[in-house]
């Protein structure tokens, strides 16, 4: 991981409700837990994804939207751990929703 805080654009939909395309999320390199959202690279292309579990290989990351399939990223293809985010989708839901994958993935750490 690099060190310093980034900006990175969200584009797709993948995380919503939490997040909206075009949100604009902080990400600094920080060790992650189930629950975190964090950045990584994959074939080229920066991605946001949901931490799920992590173990020494890497961290198993997957979307909230239940599109994409848990999947190991190792730990030099991820760039950080998501600070905050502008503007969190749905407010107040937004933020119950958060709290609860974070609380449903760390069943599972």
């Amino acid at each position: 991981m690099s060190s310093g805080v980034s900006a990175f654009r969200l584009e797709g939909s993948s995380m919503k409700p939490v997040f909206k395309p075009g949100s604009v999320a902080l990400i600094k390199p920080l060790s992650l837990s189930a629950g975190d959202c964090a950045v990584y690279s994959y074939k080229g292309r920066s991605l946001l994804h949901r931490v799920v579990k992590t173990e020494a290989a890497g961290a198993w990351l997957a979307d909230d939207a239940g599109r994409i399939e848990p999947h190991l990223v190792p730990w030099e293809n991820i760039s950080g751990k998501v600070l905050s985010r502008n503007p969190l989708a749905g407010g107040l839901s937004g933020r119950l929703y958060s709290k609860i994958r974070r609380s449903f993935y760390s069943w599972f750490a």
